[in-house]
């Protein structure tokens, strides 16, 4: 079932068109994540969805109700924000709770609202930090009682921008395994925006790439890694080898390079060489002094700067411009 559709969205700030016919289908209890680098429009697009801008032209249906007019009409939408935007006065159980306390009935389901909040507080391990103020929390822990705030409120759909951008690597890695675990645990539907490809790939069940307020591509993440429709999504999408073959165009990806020092296809120099820990990054020149770059996830066999090897290619990807 589709819980969110938008139809030939059409958004100009001022006189600059900033989203021309966009369309977008979420399936209910689905991730989805529009990825893009900066400037192209995602974050216009979830702020047209939460109704704070409407569209110039199209339409936003959620659940099968189009949605006329600004936030009143979003009442089963919840955000998070890039910088949490939390009270710094107040302690996490009344972050949490504020919300509830600007819903109708407030002061008569004050019981229910606790409730609410204790099993937002268990299911994103906050239970033992409910007394504490924002300063006295780390970073990640910010993270989930941003998230905590919005889904007290039980939305249908929840909305995320940028929400880890401000953490450092290590964290944001570890935050971003226990995001997936939640919306999985709670099946709620999900729009999410980054700029980080890593980010969009791991967290996403499909993702949307998007150019100058365009979708160029949607799709399940595996796709638009190992199947790009085009130039500008290969090389978003993961380091990228663009090579020429018969007056056709292919993607080989780094990963895809096996490298011997006596057997293969093609011959080739190391140019140079990088250790990340679990693999090596290689430059490497083709014959034809074409430059490529190629992984080799054994960190035994260490090839030399300068060092005549072969390669073969595992896999090759046609693409279009």
């Amino acid at each position: 079932m589709k819980l969110l559709e938008l139809k030939d969205i059409c958004f100009s700030y001022k006189k600059t068109q900033v989203i021309k016919d966009f369309s977008l289908s979420v399936e209910e209890g689905e991730f989805t994540t529009l990825l893009g680098e900066s400037g192209c429009g995602k974050t216009t697009i979830l702020r047209l969805i939460s109704g704070f801008l409407n569209p110039n032209q199209g339409k936003i249906i959620i659940k099968g109700q189009e949605q006329n007019g600004i936030l009143p009409n979003r009442r089963k939408i919840g955000m998070v924000f890039q910088d949490y935007a939390l009270f710094p006065h107040l302690t996490v159980e009344e972050n949490l709770l504020y919300g509830l306390k600007l819903k109708e009935n407030a002061r008569r389901q004050k019981e229910k609202n606790m409730e609410l909040v204790l099993k937002s507080a268990e299911n994103l391990e906050l239970t033992n930090l409910l007394k504490r103020y924002p300063s006295e929390l780390s970073g990640g822990q910010q993270q989930r009682v941003a998230l905590g705030r919005a889904l007290v409120l039980e939305p249908e759909l929840l909305l995320m921008d940028e929400p880890l951008s401000s953490l450092d690597t290590n964290l944001r890695i570890k935050v971003r395994e226990e995001l997936k675990e939640i919306q999985e645990k709670l099946k709620i539907t999900t729009v999410y925006v980054t700029h980080d490809q890593e980010e969009a790939l791991s967290l996403s069940d499909k993702i949307a790439l998007m150019q100058k307020g365009k979708i160029i591509q949607y799709d399940e993440p595996q796709k638009i890694y190992f199947e790009p429709k085009n130039l500008f999504a290969a090389s978003f999408a993961g380091r990228t080898n663009i090579l020429e073959k018969e007056g056709k165009k292919f993607l080989v990806r780094p990963e895809w390079i096996s490298l011997n020092s006596d057997k293969g296809k093609i011959k080739a120099k190391v140019l140079s060489r990088t250790f990340f820990g679990d693999r090596f990054r290689y430059k490497i020149e083709m014959e034809n002094s074409k430059e490529i770059t190629a992984y080799s996830q054994s960190t035994e066999k260490v090839f030399e700067v300068g060092q005549e090897i072969f390669m073969t290619f595992k896999r090759e990807w046609q693409i279009d411009f």
